[in-house]
């Protein structure tokens, strides 16, 4: 499984200014709409409620002297608590709905070379637009699937199953092939790379190891999809085209908060911070600069959609961390995607693509 494949669309973020300033095949468009965008910056009072619903799980029993500590979202709790590890979730159930959430279907659907989801409920007895809630996906060896799963079965697959802890299940090959499945009650579907990545999740769930703080704190579990970035995954994206900024990032940054919200035009921001100040305050710099530069060439050329997307695009620095913004209009994803639903729409690969 190659879980950074799906925090790809979270670190571009920071990759954007690099880019734009390697870019020079961006085609000039026609006239469209003014993207529509809300940054979010802050929780609103229906995800504060939602982050509310979901602490369902009991707080770790930690001794009599220990101090009281609130109940557990189930979700952020089975996640790595690595800082080194980067991880994301997408609220499926919110996206799904949104302009940008459908052309992503479609594309899911063309790569997965199915008509529709159907297929998959057939077979597994999981709704994928109804059963499921959230996905979080990280670039260690496990994702995590929310929602309500109690007509969920495996038994057609050809693996084992073992029981895990008090709640918990795994299916797994006998030749101990990835990926592994589990299962958590009736609310938490696991995959993982090997036996021990969702052991270790059921674990953090069940309190067999000593409580740690969350990948993903629950105040910050906002937006359409959120999440924290490590600096080396970061870094790793741009290291074969902007190598210096890469190591650049590399040392300075130590993670990136990010929130993204799909429910019209797609609007990200992502909040930087690292151990040193003046050192994320230079990088920031850096950063604010491409953008300004890239701005001025993209003028010069007459790249209308390059220019749309840079008036959108903001680094603002902070008291020694800085947030980065930027809005990818929809007419921009809708291009992006348009060779998913061309295959889809042919039943093959477009000319040219494997």
């Amino acid at each position: 499984m190659r879980h950074r494949a799906w925090l790809l669309a979270a670190v571009l973020l920071l990759g954007l200014a690099a880019w734009l300033m390697s870019r020079g095949d961006v085609e000039a468009t026609s006239p469209k709409k003014k993207a529509r965008v809300e940054f979010p910056r802050r929780p609103r009072e229906p995800e504060l409620e939602r982050s509310r619903r979901r602490r369902t799980l009991p707080p770790p029993v930690l001794g009599p002297s220990a101090a009281p500590r609130p109940s557990r979202d189930p979700l952020l709790t089975a996640l790595p608590t690595d800082r080194a590890t980067s991880a994301v979730v997408f609220e499926a159930s919110a996206i799904k709905e949104s302009p940008a959430g459908k052309l992503w279907l479609d594309c899911m659907l063309a790569k997965l070379e199915m008509d529709s989801f159907e297929e998959i409920e057939d077979e597994f007895g999981i709704d994928v637009l109804e059963d499921i809630d959230r996905i979080a996906a990280t670039s260690g060896p496990l994702v995590v699937v929310s929602g309500q799963f109690p007509s969920a079965r495996f038994d057609s697959l050809p693996r084992s199953r073992r029981a895990y802890g008090a709640r918990g299940a795994l299916f797994e090959e006998e030749e101990g092939r990835a990926p592994v499945f589990g299962r958590w009650g009736d609310g938490l579907l696991l995959v993982g790379r090997d036996a021990e990545a969702v052991e270790a999740a059921i674990d953090r769930l069940e309190d067999k190891v000593a409580p740690a703080p969350p990948l993903i704190p629950e105040w910050a579990s906002y937006g359409d999809a959120y999440g924290v970035l490590s600096a080396d995954d970061v870094a790793e994206l741009l290291e074969g085209s902007e190598p210096d900024i890469a190591e650049r990032l590399r040392g300075a940054v130590g993670q990136v908060e990010l929130h993204v919200d799909a429910s019209e035009d797609v609007a990200i921001v992502a909040d930087v911070t690292g151990p040193v100040a003046a050192d994320v305050d230079d990088l920031g710099k850096t950063l604010g600069t491409a953008l300004s530069l890239a701005r001025l060439k993209a003028q010069s050329d007459g790249e209308e959609q390059l220019i749309e997307l840079l008036d959108l695009a903001r680094v603002s620095p902070r008291n020694g961390r800085f947030s980065m913004d930027l809005a990818l209009p929809l007419p921009m994803i809708q291009k992006a995607m348009g060779r998913c639903v061309e295959r889809r729409r042919d039943g093959g690969a477009p000319d040219g693509e494997p």
